[in-house]
């Protein structure tokens, strides 16, 4: 028995009733004999501690473990220190993005001081911010996020890589998985797609309704191969699953879904004899009937029964492709537009007009934007700006402007947040001088939730797009009146200082790339 144990075992029966241990035949032993205090318990309790102590820093040291293999050598240059110095300023703003763009269109990385807090910020953005970021970390970065566990997001796939650790993958919440399928995508598509098809139906209800919201926001042309999976998916015990599946089969115009939904649409139509004027605005007239077979796929398709044909083609309008029913229908824009507005279906088609504009863009959908636009009327209003999105560059920029001087705070916004960074200089400064007319009399930040105030929740949202998207060199607006408050000065002060910070950053980088 070892010594600790024996006084342990003393401790426990109680000094006055069994005697203290007489140690032999250990390292100690003849040193815890020598211990004694003023009586059996403190003399315990001393050659306890001793003993205590003896096993806690007598053990022999743990093997060294080797050695991390040195980082690998950088493949980049390192940004110059012009250019370097601004990033301690955009560190965690919104302006942090348009840095990382510029250093990397230039062909640098990132200082090595600055490492670890970019790595710290990656680990709490989404994976669009993160593929700004991947590029310019360099070698060393990602030798560096093998030793913390919140800096694994860099471990992971990175561009041109098309596989998943497997054990990353089982390791992942819904998120983190959701996370490693959108970087996969991101670098291979083809590999994302062939993944998809292995691991989808193990997946939890929720993972499946992520993967399948990865899809829905980049749809390709090629995943169209997956639709055999999406068919099945339509039967899958989750509403949410379902849902999203059918919606990922309505962007592909040929597929056996919208087909069925056309097909639907078909059987219920008949036509009017049409007079003179018909004849000669070839606008047609249309009845409609439900068909008398009973259809197996209406409820696997997401159709619920209904008594009048009109909420059945309403239904119809908002879940098939645009194009295909065109196609199936020998219909033009026109001819379609018609058809849902005389069954009041024209909110339909809006919805399915924006929900089916995934690139590439139809040719067709310019023109129906065009007409739908002034068919919008109630809450459908908000949907002017997507629509708008899908008129030519010109017409959208014309809107853009009559929005800006009738102060329509609501469609500006909408309109600027589709636009690309950095927008045109005039836009810019109109878009500035707009701001400035907004602000001019707010007495505070508060001053937006006042409805007779001309700074409502929408202008701030504009000024702080403005502050990281209008071009930095714009011409700025005349200053304030002299009456101004001292909040609409601080926060156009503000927006100038952000576009200052912005035009010298370009100017630095455009004299280091020159060198």
């Amino acid at each position: 028995m070892s010594d600790l144990n024996m006084l342990l075992a003393t401790a426990l029966v109680g000094t006055s009733r069994a005697s203290l241990p007489v140690h032999a035949g250990t390292p100690l032993a003849d040193a815890l004999n020598r211990v004694k205090g003023d009586g059996a318990e403190s003399t315990l309790l001393a050659r306890a501690a001793l003993a205590g102590l003896a096993a806690r820093a007598g053990q022999r040291p743990l093997p060294l473990a080797p050695p991390p293999d040195p980082a690998p050598a950088e493949l980049l240059p390192e940004a110059p220190a012009r250019v370097a110095r601004h990033l301690i300023a955009v560190l965690n703003t919104p302006m942090l993005t348009e840095w990382l763009g510029l250093c990397g269109a230039a062909g640098w990385r990132v200082p090595h001081a600055s490492v670890p807090d970019l790595l710290d910020w990656g680990a709490h953005v989404n994976e669009d911010l993160r593929a700004t970021l991947r590029p310019v970390l360099g070698e060393r970065s990602r030798w560096l996020a093998g030793f913390s566990s919140d800096w694994r997001w860099l471990r992971g796939l990175r561009s041109g890589e098309a596989t998943l650790d497997e054990m990353e993958w089982d390791a992942a919440t819904e998120a983190g998985r959701e996370h490693l399928f959108r970087a996969l995508r991101a670098a291979d598509s083809a590999a994302g797609r062939a993944f998809l098809t292995v691991h989808f139906k193990a997946e939890k209800a929720g993972v499946r309704k992520r993967l399948l919201d990865v899809l829905a926001q980049n749809w390709q042309a090629e995943d169209a191969e997956l639709e055999p999976l999406l068919e099945e998916t339509l039967s899958d015990r989750s509403e949410d699953v379902r849902a999203q599946a059918r919606r990922l089969l309505q962007l592909w115009p040929d597929s056996a879904y919208n087909l069925r939904m056309t097909g639907r649409v078909g059987s219920m139509l008949g036509q009017e004899k049409v007079g003179l004027l018909g004849k000669l605005t070839g606008q047609r007239k249309y009845t409609l009937s439900l068909p008398d077979t009973p259809d197996a796929d209406l409820k696997r398709d997401g159709l619920e029964p209904v008594k009048h044909p009109a909420e059945r083609l309403r239904h119809l309008l908002s879940a098939a492709h645009p194009v295909t029913l065109m196609t199936a229908l020998d219909l033009t824009p026109a001819g379609l537009v018609n058809l849902a507005a005389q069954f009041e279906g024209v909110d339909e088609l809006v919805r399915t007009v924006f929900a089916s504009a995934a690139p590439p863009v139809q040719p067709a959908f310019p023109e129906l934007a065009e007409l739908l636009l002034p068919r919008l009327k109630g809450s459908f209003k908000h949907w002017r700006a997507d629509l708008l999105a899908l008129v030519p560059a010109q017409r959208r920029e014309a809107e853009l402007h009559a929005a800006l001087r009738g102060h329509d705070s609501q469609l500006v916004l909408a309109l600027l947040r589709v636009l690309p960074r950095p927008w045109p200089a005039d836009l810019s400064a109109e878009v500035v001088r707009q701001l400035g007319r907004a602000i001019c009399k707010a007495e505070s930040q508060y001053a937006a939730y006042d409805k007779n105030s001309d700074w409502d929740p929408a202008w701030i949202q504009v000024l702080e797009l403005a502050q990281t998207h209008a071009a930095p060199d714009a011409p700025r607006p005349p200053p304030l009146p002299t009456d101004a408050p001292d909040y609409a000065r601080q926060t156009l002060d503000t927006l100038h200082a952000s576009l200052d910070l912005r035009a010298q950053m370009h100017a630095d980088f455009a004299a280091e790339r020159k060198a």
